[in-house]
């Protein structure tokens, strides 16, 4: 993400240099085509073997697996796009579907590399199966002292040392082989805990980046989980003023937000227990719903607009204890091919280490979250093995590497403060905001489009995010039958009016 470099001369092409018994060798490494989850056609996979502990060079060795979708045309652009995914603790080889929907045009003429970083994926994973039928009549308290004894369990059976898999690390290994399969420059782009992941990695190898997208933004003033319960309420609120606005939501919900404090007082400490049938089996199932339950599948809903519509519906059925709609729902986000041990040796050296007591008493009482989904992780770091603080978060993190950065207007988790906080960072960046957009701008819209342009070009010249303002929310549903018909014209002219700016460029930064 440094300069462009004129002469094409100072480029090596990686150049597929032989082809038997479908073994490709690209650059210094051994290829052979295979498909990958979510994606249709045939790519190359490859292993590279590191050092699980890289600082002492000895020991355990453990294979990364990742994978390169060639480009289109054969007259390709030496630099490819290298794909952080997020989390953490998802696999970028599990990202098929991705790069369909958000690179299309730039796979044209450049490689997709997808690296399962260390621990996660395919790479020596630090999955530890979490119970499902066990815990559905337990209460919060059951639960956290379940997750302790499935995390102490599970350090029992992996083989690894979870102290060197922070994202660091995780990065060296995605250098050497970029480098080994003979890419002298990337381009890099992350989403999520992805844009973290690059904003180290660019500090790390800043020689080797021409250019980053941050899609959803985490930067290291995000401690998370931190700041989840007060970047959820923003999320809810816009929520409740957006149904308000629409006729139909309004009419069908005229009192969304006071029936949602109802519902969670109404939990009381207990919780209900509840029986229907499981969404996935179809079988009747007893089980107990509690506050905490109910909230954090809330927050998770809320991280996408075509399941958010279907919010008020679930406060509605919520206030007659019944969750058949938040039960189907949940069943049809699944666990997101997550290696919750990998999430857990990340998170709880590099973001849990950093927060205080204090700091958590603060924010729990910034919204409806409350304490539910730090606790989680309060629960799972107080028996997970911590590595020291990587050194590169004493650092001052800063690039001058032309960088788009991109936040979702209604994001629950990474909203637009944290993108303006990632461009105080990033010298020579733009940050766009898409309206009515949740968790993940990258595929929707124009952005696809906006994104060619900055990796084509290599610069922020002339990037008009405006025509961002076209996405809408989607229609609400009022009842069973579905979306509401119609937007109000009095949610349409709110729309243009407040989301003016957020198409357009926030900021813009160029100290070149």
């Amino acid at each position: 993400m440094k300069k462009l470099i004129a002469a094409a001369l100072l480029f090596t092409m990686p150049q597929l240099m032989a082809a038997t018994e479908g073994k490709i060798i690209m650059g210094e490494m051994e290829l052979e085509y295979c498909h990958i989850p979510h994606y249709s056609q045939e790519v190359l996979c490859g292993k590279y073997s590191v050092f699980e502990d890289r600082v002492a060079a000895k020991g355990r060795k453990i294979d990364i697996e990742f994978a390169v979708v060639p480009s289109v045309t054969e007259a390709k652009e030496a630099d490819p796009l290298v794909f952080f995914a997020g989390g953490p603790g998802q696999g970028a080889r599990d990202m098929g579907q991705f790069v369909s929907a958000a690179f299309q045009e730039i796979h044209e003429n450049r490689d997709v590399i997808l690296i399962d970083q260390r621990g996660m994926g395919s790479s020596h994973p630090l999955s530890c199966e979490q119970p499902e039928d066990d815990s559905l009549s337990l209460s919060d308290e059951q639960v956290a002292k379940l997750m302790r004894e499935v995390l102490t369990e599970c350090l029992t059976e992996l083989d690894a040392d979870v102290t060197k898999y922070t994202q660091d690390l995780a990065n060296q290994d995605i250098h050497d082989i970029t480098v080994a399969l003979g890419y002298d420059k990337v381009n890099l782009y992350g989403v999520s805990w992805g844009t973290r992941s690059a904003l180290l990695y660019v500090n790390q190898f800043p020689e080797q980046v021409r250019t980053i997208i941050m899609d959803g933004v985490a930067p290291l003033a995000n401690k998370v989980p931190l700041y989840a319960n007060e970047d959820a309420e923003r999320a809810i609120q816009a929520l409740f003023k957006d149904c308000q606005l629409n006729s139909e939501c309004q009419s069908a919900f005229p009192s969304l937000e006071q029936d949602f404090d109802h519902v969670l007082t109404a939990f009381g400490e207990s919780g209900y227990e509840v029986t229907m049938n499981d969404a996935n089996t179809g079988k009747l199932t007893t089980f107990v719903i509690t506050r905490n339950a109910f909230v954090n599948a809330v927050r998770n809903i809320l991280y996408v607009p075509d399941y958010s519509r279907l919010i008020p519906i679930i406060i509605q059925q919520a206030k007659v204890k019944d969750f058949r709609a938040l039960s189907g729902l949940m069943a049809a986000f699944g666990d997101g091919n997550m290696a919750l041990g990998a999430q857990m040796s990340v998170l709880c050296s590099e973001d849990f280490s950093r927060i205080t007591d204090e700091a958590i008493a603060n924010e729990t009482n910034k919204g409806f979250v409350g304490d539910a989904f730090i606790n989680f992780f309060k629960n799972g770091c107080s028996v997970w093995p911590k590595a020291p603080l990587p050194e590169i978060y004493n650092q001052a993190l800063t690039s001058s590497v032309p960088t788009l950065i991109l936040s979702g207007a209604i994001d629950p988790v990474t909203p637009e403060r944290w993108g303006e906080k990632m461009q105080e960072l990033m010298t020579n960046s733009k940050h766009l905001v898409a309206a009515n957009t949740g968790h993940n701008v990258g595929p929707k819209g124009c952005a696809p489009d906006l994104m060619t342009q900055f990796v084509t070009q290599g610069n922020l010249d002339n990037i008009d995010g405006s025509c961002l303002n076209t996405i809408t929310r989607p229609s609400f549903f009022i009842d069973g039958n579905g979306p509401s018909s119609t937007v109000s014209l009095t949610a349409e002219k709110n729309n243009v009016e407040e989301n003016n700016n957020q198409g357009k460029v926030i900021g813009e930064t160029n100290n070149d």
